[in-house]
């Protein structure tokens, strides 16, 4: 889908509070030439700029030194996002009972003790540790854990799933997700002429662009948005710039994310905000809207939740069918509504007046976009003594540890060819353990029927 329209997005409040938090960035730090840029451009100016910075010794006498500035609380104990535990800085030194911790492995890039590459000195994610989360969370890659078996109220390690196959994975509490997130996409920026080995391969690809593959750039760019830029970010980065001479780009102006990975790729980056991120929204073209079953006279209503981001102007909707049966409560959605937390409703009713399997087409339109969004309507009407042929037993939601459960069919003798997702299945089973984290469409065919359910897997 093509963006027509940029949109401009001027808050007083916002900025005033943009303002009070970075006031600290020197902003002659980022050059001129960085305007203008976009994904791999963007990425590898950036990293030529952060790439040049003074390498710290690492340890008691460097390192420590630093965290000292950088890893403080406000009351003087250490700032510790693997662990509640509160400690104080002894008077030199390390603390006994803390690591220095790589957030992003060193084994990633194949380095050991003594260490000899910058990405294994740098800061910028460096931080300390409580000893016992260190060694549990290990080399594991970040992750959303479908099963835990450590948990000391801030870090949590189990596994989760990559293309379906389990591994395991470290998740940070919800506090500290975006700070994460913006230390990776440093490392990859800084460091993009690395080659990744060990579970680094399960999230970081070799290349200077994206060196972030499918499965970090969606779940880093969700813990950037939904954890921003926080006041302790702010001065961290302004502490290891002091020693180390360079800063993390993620945190003085977090949207460059979006217009290196997410929502903004085919925009240019302006440090006035000018170009800010493409509206977007939650519904996509070929959604589909079902009614399911509905009786011959009977009116049944829908309510489709459309919540969009960055919209500059209202949405228009247009319905296209061979009949009257279906009808719109609404002809246009309010920009306010559409961007508001809860969305704007979408009401279409469906009155049928014969028997049998209907269908429109729901079009969305608006200044914001160049092409239409398209939405596919259907129902069924059926006579109240029929009984439709339909999949049986099937919950809407099962987890990735349940047993298989077996594929069938109601009211229908024909043996049935079933599908999942596409693919074909031959043991006429649902297993969720083989299945990836998510919706998947579950579909049959016979000589006479045909039909599908969507069950989500957590």
């Amino acid at each position: 889908m093509m963006i027509k329209k940029r949109a401009l997005i001027f808050l007083a409040v916002i900025l005033c509070c943009v303002t009070s938090l970075y006031a600290e960035m020197p902003r002659d730090y980022y050059p001129d030439e960085l305007e203008g840029l976009n994904t791999s451009d963007l990425k590898t100016a950036l990293h030529k700029l952060i790439k040049v910075h003074k390498r710290i010794p690492y340890g008691a006498n460097g390192t420590w030194v630093v965290f000292r500035k950088s890893d403080i609380r406000p009351d003087g104990s250490i700032w510790d996002m693997y662990s509640n535990v509160k400690r104080y800085f002894p008077a030199n030194g390390s603390h006994k009972d803390m690591n220095i911790e790589h957030s992003v492995p060193k084994s990633w890039w194949g380095d050991s003790y003594p260490y000899s590459v910058d990405a294994s000195f740098d800061l910028h994610h460096l931080v300390p540790s409580d000893a016992d989360a260190n060694q549990a969370k290990s080399n594991y890659i970040l992750g959303e854990c479908r099963s835990v078996n450590y948990n000391n109220g801030v870090t949590k390690v189990g596994s989760t799933y990559i293309n379906n196959v389990s591994t395991n994975a470290f998740e940070p509490a919800d506090e500290y997700k975006g700070d994460f997130a913006r230390m990776y996409m440093y490392i990859v920026t800084c460091y993009q002429d690395y080659a990744w080995l060990s579970l680094g391969r399960n999230m970081f690809t070799d290349g200077i662009y994206p060196t972030l593959n499918k499965y970090s750039q969606d779940l880093l760019l969700k813990w950037h948005r939904q954890d921003p830029v926080s006041q302790k970010e702010v001065d961290r980065n302004n502490a290891v710039y002091s020693f180390q001479n360079n800063r993390n780009p993620f945190i003085d102006y977090p949207s460059l994310a979006e217009y290196i990975w997410g929502d903004s790729i085919a925009y240019a980056f302006h440090f006035s905000g000018s170009a800010v991120i493409a509206p977007i929204l939650n519904v996509k073209n070929g959604d589909l809207v079902d009614f399911g079953n509905v009786s011959l006279g009977e009116n049944k209503t829908l309510s489709v939740t459309i919540r969009g981001q960055y919209l500059t102007s209202d949405l228009s909707l247009k319905l296209e069918q061979s009949g009257t049966e279906f009808s719109l409560e609404d002809r246009v959605l309010s920009v306010d509504n559409l961007n508001s937390v809860s969305g704007a409703q979408l009401r279409i009713s469906f009155h049928p007046d014969a028997f049998g399997s209907k269908e429109a087409t729901l079009i969305l339109y608006g200044n914001d976009f160049k092409d239409d969004i398209v939405l596919n309507v259907k129902a069924l009407c059926m006579p109240a003594e029929v009984n439709p042929v339909s999949i049986d037993g099937l919950k809407a939601s099962y987890g990735k540890n349940d047993a298989k459960v077996a594929l069938r069919l109601r009211n229908s003798t024909e043996n049935p060819i079933w599908y999942i997702d596409g693919k074909q299945i031959t043991d006429g089973y649902l297993n969720p353990s083989g299945l990836s984290v998510g919706i998947h469409t579950i579909m049959f065919r016979t000589t006479s029927y045909s039909g599908k359910v969507r069950v989500n897997i957590n």
